[in-house]
């Protein structure tokens, strides 16, 4: 994944981390047995540190593209006393607000993309437990707490 790009997609497999475990097996390689892909040993720890760095680099990228889409469906937590409320007959408070700018209408835009759905939206196991902690609010008050946590 480069950063030079104005477009980001990150909605999709982190398939960066394909390339990490090939360039750490290939660093691997190059130190435990360097006859075996023709280097010198001295060439070898060069070239075993060149791909340590880029599995590193190539992990580093794929570890984004993850925490993105693990947070894609999660909501900062956001919680303030009443007394905290500001109070204004001018002015309406809202909430704690951020600078829309020209990524976020990308990754909304992205979100909409029907073969990203399965990052998007939740998962069948959330669901069912949505689904029982609805069914069974009163009868089951414990299990709801659990579920809803």
């Amino acid at each position: 994944m480069s950063d030079r790009y104005v477009i980001e997609a990150l909605l999709r497999p982190a398939v960066e981390l394909n390339t990490a475990v090939v360039s750490a097996c290939a660093s691997y390689v190059c130190v435990t047995a360097p006859w075996a892909i023709a280097l010198a040993p001295s060439v070898s720890y060069v070239m075993a540190g060149a791909l340590g760095i880029f599995a590193i680099k190539r992990t580093r990228e794929g570890l984004r593209v993850l925490r993105y889409r693990r947070n894609i469906r999660r909501l900062p937590r956001y919680v303030m006393t009443s007394r905290q409320v500001p109070v204004s007959q001018m002015k309406l408070f809202l909430g704690k607000g951020f600078l829309w700018e020209q990524r976020h209408t990308q990754r909304l835009l992205d979100t909409l993309r029907p073969e990203v759905a399965r990052y998007v939206n939740p998962s069948w196991v959330y669901q069912a437990a949505r689904r029982v902690e609805q069914r069974q609010e009163y009868r089951f008050p414990t299990l709801c707490r659990l579920l809803a946590s």
